[in-house]
Formats: C-alpha cells, sequence, structure tokens
C-alpha cells in the first residue's frame, strides 16, 4: 500500500504536533508556513516540552478515553485553546491519539507534520525523539507523516529563517508523490546563514557510535565488537551532510526487519 499523492492542498487537512510544546518557536513557525499552503491546519501538542519522548504514550490515558466522543470529556488532559489549537497532558504520540481519535474525529487529516524540533533529528537522535514519535504514530494510523528538525548545537544564534524559504516547496515536492504506507519523511536544516545553504541532499540514517573520537564511541564496550562498520548504502549519511551545510531529507521505514540478517536466521533455524 502507499500513500495517495496530495497535489490540492486547498482541499487538505493537516494535524501539527511537536515534542517541545504547543508554545514552541518552532511549532508557530511551522504553522505559518503550512497555513501558506493555503490547507486546513490543526495543532494538538504537548502542554510542556517533552523531548526525548520517542514514541511513548500514556497508556492509562488512553485507555480512560476509549469510547468516548468528546474532548471536552477530559478538561485535566486537553486544554482547547481555540477552535483548532489543543494543549495536552502528555506525549507527543498520545497527542496524535487524542486528535484522530477525539479531537478530529469528524475532520480526520490527510497529512501530519511535526515539528519544527529544537534541535536536529538524525543519526541515533532518531530513536530517542518524541519529533519523530510523532510521524511514526501518524504512519501507524495510515496518515502521511513528514518530522522537521533544525540543528542547533548549542548555539546563541540559530537561523530558523532556512525553514520559511525552504520547507513549503519541500512538501509540496514530497506530497506530490507516493510513498510506501510505512515510510515517514525526516527533514533537518542545517544551522548557517541563510545563502550558506549548499543544497537540499537525500540521506541515509546514518550513525555516530562508530566515528573515530565520538562520545558514543569511547563509551563502547569494544570487547564486544569486532570488524569496522561499514554503511551499505547508495546515499550519504545525514549527520555527515547536515555539518557540511546541506538541508538533509530522508525516508525512514517503520518496519524495523533487518533482511539481511533475517536471511541469517533462516540458515541457522532451517
Amino acid at each position: 500500500m502507499h500513500f495517495k499523492p496530495i497535489t490540492d492542498f486547498s482541499s487538505t487537512t493537516i494535524l501539527i504536533s511537536n515534542d517541545d510544546g504547543i508554545e514552541a518557536r518552532g511549532i508557530k513557525l511551522l504553522e505559518k508556513i503550512l497555513l501558506r499552503l493555503g490547507a486546513d491546519v490543526w495543532v494538538v501538542a504537548p502542554n510542556q516540552e517533552k523531548s526525548g519522548a520517542s514514541h511513548a504514550i500514556t497508556s492509562d490515558t488512553l485507555r480512560s478515553m476509549a469510547g468516548h466522543s468528546s474532548a471536552e470529556n477530559f478538561p485535566n488532559v486537553i486544554l482547547k485553546i481555540d477552535e483548532r489549537h489543543f494543549a495536552v497532558e502528555g506525549t507527543p504520540s498520545d497527542c496524535v491519539r487524542i486528535a484522530l481519535s477525539l479531537i478530529m474525529k469528524d475532520k480526520k487529516p490527510n497529512l501530519i507534520v511535526s515539528g519544527i524540533n529544537n534541535g536536529r533529528n538524525i543519526a541515533d537522535d532518531i530513536t530517542y525523539s518524541g519529533t519523530i514519535g510523532v510521524a511514526i504514530e501518524g504512519v501507524l494510523h495510515g496518515v502521511r507523516s513528514i518530522a522537521v528538525s533544525q540543528l542547533t548545537d548549542g548555539a546563541e544564534i540559530v537561523n530558523w529563517n532556512l525553514a520559511d524559504i525552504y520547507l513549503e516547496n519541500i512538501i509540496r515536492k514530497v506530497c506530490a508523490q507516493s510513498f510506501n504506507a510505512d515510510c515517514l519523511i525526516n527533514i533537518n536544516f542545517p544551522n548557517v546563514p541563510s545563502e550558506g545553504v549548499k543544497k537540499i541532499v537525500v540521506c541515509r540514517h546514518g550513525t555516530r557510535r562508530f566515528n573515530e573520537g565520538s562520545v558514543e564511541k569511547k563509551r563502547m564496550c569494544m570487547e564486544n565488537l569486532e570488524g569496522k562498520y561499514l554503511s551499505e548504502s547508495l546515499f550519504s549519511d545525514d549527520d555527515r551532510e547536515i555539518h557540511s551545510q546541506n538541508i538533509t531529507i530522508s525516508a525512514l521505514s517503520i518496519n524495523l526487519t533487518d533482511e539481511k540478517e533475517n536471511c541469517k536466521l533462516s540458515d541457522i533455524f532451517a
């Protein structure tokens, strides 16, 4: 199965969420950008920062909502700011579930966009990321999903304008195509002056664990490992490319099967 292309945004409903909280600078910028598409844009986001929440859910809260038809029944969890803005006491994934099952149950989104995260979501970071968690939850519910992040690396000055310049066109191009129903799109902007961006690079999900000088490598239990890490991919590493002043974009799959190593298991247990 594949996601249907989206070309007419005037008839498109978009759900925005994030893990930095509903008052974050990035989510407000993202809403401004998406409204330029002419879409019907809704925001359902955590009432406070939930960075590092990954794909976690608050199971007791979600279980208590099962079978209910109105968000108004849960005033301690869901704060209605206005007709299209809701703050949720919960994780980023909670926000998506609550949006789809209660808040937007009569207006299901065609697209979910997560971010713009205050910090990169590349390489090994994506396993912790609540920004990615939003997109995963969207894909699990059969909704095309995109995660967007801004590299900061502790810089005092961050050029958020890159998203303002490039993101609308990127989203139009991505949504015009049909992608596998297991796929989410991950976009990261470098922190460089607007004139310093080199290009948009399609990348693989990279790693920093095996790089010389990395903190992760210093901490590794090397006696458990052998050989050298070799990337078997046609695409360059997202961590390398974003630090080369490029905008990175990657297609990630929520299907975690390692086909090559599965063949090895098949031989072992034949």
